[in-house]
């Protein structure tokens, strides 16, 4: 696993309310980390539709979406923080990891050699408190994880609706621990 002093973690956001329940728990969680943090707001980028080209290759990611691939190639932890909307992840953090497909095919960019190298975390918050809303972003992104060979660290899921009430949420007591080994 990767050695303390090099964590980093890259938190990308992808909510459409900034400052949202997700993210407050997402920076909750990580006052507790004793190493680098780099936030991204997915929603803020100007991400391009993810068309696939095969059977010819995918070009090279450009402007905000290269972006991207630079703070995650840099860190050590990518932690995909999401409000769980109709049962599954957000648009933009769903857009991401279509793209994930196309930099599979570029050799020069390497992404299956340094993508294993990363762990994959998930924060969620949603409105409906039945424990099972959250179950298929979570399978799905473990399941990412697990065919790119990248550690599953975990996945922490709060359940508040108006802005603020994730305070009191039994996650936020969890929050601060979340990220320990």
């Amino acid at each position: 696993m990767i050695a303390e002093p090099d964590r980093r973690f890259l938190f990308l956001l992808s909510s459409a309310r900034k400052g949202g329940n997700s993210e407050q728990l997402a920076r909750h969680a990580a006052q507790a980390l004793p190493c680098p943090c780099d936030w991204l707001d997915l929603t803020r980028l100007d991400l391009p539709a993810f068309i696939d080209p095969r059977p010819t290759l995918p070009t090279r990611p450009e402007g905000d979406l290269a972006r991207i691939v630079d703070r995650m190639r840099a860190a050590s932890d990518l932690c995909i923080v999401a409000p769980v909307y109709w049962y599954s992840l957000p648009a933009p953090a769903k857009l991401l990891l279509d793209h994930w497909s196309g930099f599979l095919d570029l050799p020069d960019l390497e992404f299956p050699i340094w993508i294993r190298q990363k762990r994959l975390w998930l924060i969620t918050v949603r409105a409906d408190p039945d424990p099972t809303v959250p179950d298929l972003p979570e399978a799905m992104l473990r399941r990412c994880a697990d065919w790119l060979g990248m550690a599953w660290g975990g996945a922490l899921h709060g359940v508040a609706d108006a802005p603020g009430e994730i305070a009191a949420d039994a996650a936020w007591q969890r929050a601060h621990g979340f990220f320990g080994d």
